[in-house]
């Protein structure tokens, strides 16, 4: 008599059900987020010219109000080139944000020819207020609330969790993430397990947000139309700032891949965070 070992079935990677539930609660997020931002702006009204809606937002831009003042002061400071350029270009731009208060923004641009018959653009954007006088928030503010925008993100999917057993993207994809993966209703992470796990998935993402924040800590502060041209000119001039965005954010885009997607190809419903947590994530209705 010969016997045949039997395996256990492994679970499926469910990637693409893990990427749409993923999609989902980013959704779900980023408009409860969005009212989050609009009660700051109510508890705090000196902060709403600062303030800015990454989700529910449109930005139109036109020649009308050209012939505001500041479009002449910010020509008055414009640095002289020697390079063939067109005539400076006015426009006034508008940004609608959802429950906070409209922005208006006036952009100067100028093209001119570079080397190798390249066109370069360069632009000064001042944010004026309802008398048309330039105003400058601090960058920081928007920055700020943007990094907690993503240190808040892992708290909320694991509290969410914790209190309904899987968030609204796994609802909906009849997805559970569990130490009982062969159970036919296993029981979702503890509270705590919950939200480590979830600190644990998107720590590039934070990580890189607490980075961009300090980056932003060593630009210069902006009180003037004249410095708002000088730091034009400035950022021309020297490009480190911007080489280490890029370098950050495409360092960022490589770990998300070994991070998140890299390990499917490996493991069967686990990713590395779920393998450090010992769960699965399973289909369950």
């Amino acid at each position: 008599m010969i016997e045949i070992a039997s395996e256990t079935p492994k679970p499926p990677r469910f990637f693409l059900r893990r990427f749409a539930a993923l999609i989902v609660d980013l959704l779900a997020y980023s408009v409860l987020f969005t009212f989050l931002v609009a009660a700051l702006a109510l508890a705090l009204p000196s902060l709403k010219p600062g303030l800015s809606s990454s989700f529910l937002y449109s930005r139109t831009c036109s020649d009308e109000g050209a012939g505001l003042p500041v479009f002449a002061e910010i020509e008055r400071y414009w640095p002289s080139s020697e390079a063939v350029s067109l005539p400076l270009k006015r426009q006034l731009c508008t940004v609608d944000s959802f429950f906070l208060p409209q922005k208006r923004m006036a952009v100067v641009s100028e093209e001119r020819a570079g080397e190798n018959e390249e066109t370069l653009r360069r632009f000064v954007s001042v944010q004026i207020d309802e008398n048309n006088q330039p105003i400058f928030p601090s960058p920081l503010i928007s920055r700020g609330v943007a990094t907690v925008q993503l240190l808040l993100l892992p708290l909320a999917f694991g509290i969410f969790s914790a209190l309904f057993g899987r968030t609204p993207g796994k609802q909906l994809l009849g997805l559970t993430a569990t130490r009982e993966p062969y159970e036919k209703h296993p029981l979702p992470l503890e509270p705590t397990s919950a939200i480590l796990r979830e600190y644990l998935k998107f720590w590039p993402v934070w990580v890189n947000g607490c980075f961009q924040f300090a980056i932003a800590l060593q630009a210069p502060s902006i009180t003037s139309v004249a410095g708002a041209v000088s730091a034009m000119e400035t950022a021309g001039a020297d490009q480190r700032m911007l080489v280490h965005m890029l370098v950050l954010n495409a360092a960022t885009l490589l770990v998300i891949f070994v991070w998140w997607v890299w390990p499917f190809a490996l493991w069967r419903g686990r990713s590395l965070y779920d393998a450090m947590m010992r769960c699965w994530v399973v289909q369950r209705s």
